[in-house]
């Protein structure tokens, strides 16, 4: 454990702006520290912050939003790429400052950085924390109700927890990736993963995160792009959770349907009567909004994946490969590609298409698996596997 990066153990809290610009001095002195939010989730369109930590400074410190109103020293400092940002599992947690006008720059991901160097990824801040400190953590309080005033002991006990242990975790890791010669992926990763939890979704691509059947037609996807689209624009203009106001699966079932009036539109569950009345016509009115699109207006039809013999033994090859060139380099398979990205890649193979723009051909992606698995599945080189400590290890020879 790196107890010299430890802070001091309790807390402190910060109530007033005057001493959280002090405290903000310290950690622009300091170069790095450590943070956390929690925030209540289940019942605005946003999540709202009710608690802000860092850790930094030989110290945790515990910032009370509902109280200090000007957060604007810390946000010069989560914006500032000079100063080192860590956190764990911190999409939410960069989302939601970068909401309050605080760009994230030089942030660090330990929940990354733990996929990296071959933990299991996603890895709980707790079971990091127990790997790389030897300490094990009560998790009692994750939906705790954080905008209640004042918090309970366990509580705040629960919240400087989880950010005293940041620096500690990070280091630990970083080393180790260092010892590998990995330290280079981390600024890639963690600058790409912090560039999306900021990106504002296209409206128009959201119904892509629904399950929907194959067989939908290209209309009912239309329909449905069209009602994800609107459920979006309504729940934020009430501020409720988008799938609150109505369901993914009423959203399937209103494409399936297709219905031409609100006598119709009644017969699907999931729509409240309130909701029905007040949108049923509107509903109505896109599905023959729809109808009336021209076929280039409409989304593509969800192709099937190919399903002969010779392309899923092949994709299974290929997947198994994938699997052993991350392992072998102790890097979790699951953060670096998936099964179904590996198979858009064999496909693009077997047809004898350029595998360029794939993603696994770019930027870390591509030294980390995207070369090697190229080299080797067209047989300019040969994998050794090797179980050594517990671990695979790998190398790779010219081919025959």
């Amino acid at each position: 454990m790196h107890s010299s990066r430890l802070p001091a153990d309790g807390c402190q809290w910060i109530n007033d702006p005057e001493r959280l610009r002090d405290y903000c001095r310290e950690l622009r002195t300091a170069g790095e520290f450590g943070f956390d939010t929690e925030f209540i989730g289940e019942r605005t369109y946003f999540p709202n912050l009710c608690l802000l930590q860092l850790c930094g400074a030989g110290r945790v410190v515990l910032v009370d939003p509902l109280v200090v109103k000007d957060l604007d020293p810390l946000g010069e400092l989560i914006s500032d790429p000079a100063v080192t940002k860590i956190c764990h599992a911190g999409s939410q947690d960069i989302a939601i400052l970068n909401r309050c006008g605080y760009p994230p720059a030089n942030v660090l991901d330990t929940q990354l950085l733990a996929g990296l160097a071959g933990l299991v990824y996603p890895i709980s801040y707790a079971r990091a924390a127990e790997f790389c400190c030897g300490v094990r953590l009560d998790k009692a309080h994750t939906y705790s109700a954080w905008d209640r005033r004042p918090l309970l002991p366990s509580q705040v006990q629960y919240a400087a927890d989880d950010v005293r242990y940041l620096s500690a975790i990070f280091h630990f890791l970083d080393q180790r990736l260092a010892a590998r010669g990995q330290r280079q992926w981390i600024r890639e990763l963690c600058d790409n993963e912090a560039a999306l939890a900021v990106t504002t979704p296209d409206p128009q691509t959201l119904w892509q995160k629904i399950k929907v059947p194959r067989s939908l037609s290209r209309k009912q996807l239309g329909v449905l792009r069209e009602l994800a689209a609107w459920r979006n624009q309504v729940a934020y203009e009430h501020n409720l959770p988008m799938r609150t106001f109505l369901s993914d699966s009423a959203l399937r079932d209103i494409a399936k349907l297709m219905p031409r009036n609100v006598s119709q539109l009644s017969r699907i569950e999931g729509i409240a009567r309130q909701e029905l009345q007040t949108y049923g016509a509107h509903i109505v009115e896109i599905t023959n909004r729809v109808e009336r699109m021209l076929a280039e207006q409409l989304p593509p039809i969800l192709s099937e994946p190919a399903d002969t013999l010779a392309f899923n033994r092949y994709t299974e090859r290929v997947w198994a490969a994938a699997q052993a060139i991350c392992l072998g380099q102790n890097v979790c398979t699951s953060l670096v590609t998936s099964q179904a990205s590996i198979a858009e890649w064999a496909a693009l193979k077997l047809e004898g298409q350029s595998t360029s723009s794939h993603e696994l051909m770019q930027g870390w992606h591509y030294e980390c698996l995207g070369r090697l698995l190229e080299e080797f599945t067209d047989g300019r080189t040969e994998m050794v596997l090797v179980m050594q400590d517990g671990e695979i290890q790998m190398s790779l020879k010219p081919g025959i």
